[in-house]
């Protein structure tokens, strides 16, 4: 039996009854469709967010993601740096209440460890910008003290809660080579430290 791509499948049912033989045939199989469609996955999530509502702002969630982006590209930000503007708020409709541990996990073994902690944290460090909310507003000086709190408050200041308004960002099409080359180097990093 042959698969779409005309790639034979295991006879294997679960994973007890798979054999070396086919651990070793599905694994570089699944490695090979990982480097081939690295980033891929994360720009069709936020692309399939283009129509999303607005909440009342005057810019949906996905305008918001190319806005934090394109502001990011202006100032001369690394693309590591903007690709995590872009993708900060990946999971914002996944589960809002815990969206930045969601986007952090996206961008895990593709950023340095200091943007995988901003993106991954910065939901309580925009409480901070929440003038006149019900809010609380200093819910992230529990982290006061961490190395990455600085960063955390100046991505969220010039990235993030001021990015909800009309502004002329540029076409997702733009930042996708970006995020191409992020994961694909991400992804020979991770094999080459696993070669399982």
């Amino acid at each position: 039996m042959d698969t779409i791509e005309g790639q034979r499948t295991v006879k294997a049912t679960s994973f007890r009854e798979a054999t070396a033989e086919d651990w070793e045939y599905v694994t570089k199989l699944g490695r090979e469709a990982i480097q081939k469609n690295a980033g891929r996955p994360v720009i069709d999530l936020l692309r399939s967010q283009k129509d999303v509502p607005n909440h009342g702002w005057q810019i949906n969630n996905y305008e918001h993601s190319l806005q934090c982006a394109t502001r990011a590209l202006k100032n001369g930000e690394t693309e590591e740096y903007i690709v995590a503007a872009l993708l900060h708020d990946l999971c914002q409709d996944l589960n809002p209440y815990n969206h930045d541990k969601l986007a952090g996990d996206a961008l895990r073994y593709y950023v340095s460890d200091e943007l995988h902690w901003v993106v991954a944290n910065h939901q309580i460090f925009q409480l901070s910008f929440r003038d006149h909310s019900k809010f609380d507003t200093k819910a992230c000086e529990k982290y006061r003290g961490h190395p990455y709190f600085e960063a955390a408050m100046r991505f969220c200041e010039h990235y993030d809660m001021n990015c909800f308004g009309k502004y002329d960002y540029l076409p997702l099409e733009h930042f996708e080579p970006m995020v191409y080359r992020l994961y694909e180097k991400g992804v020979q990093a991770f094999h080459a430290k696993h070669p399982y």
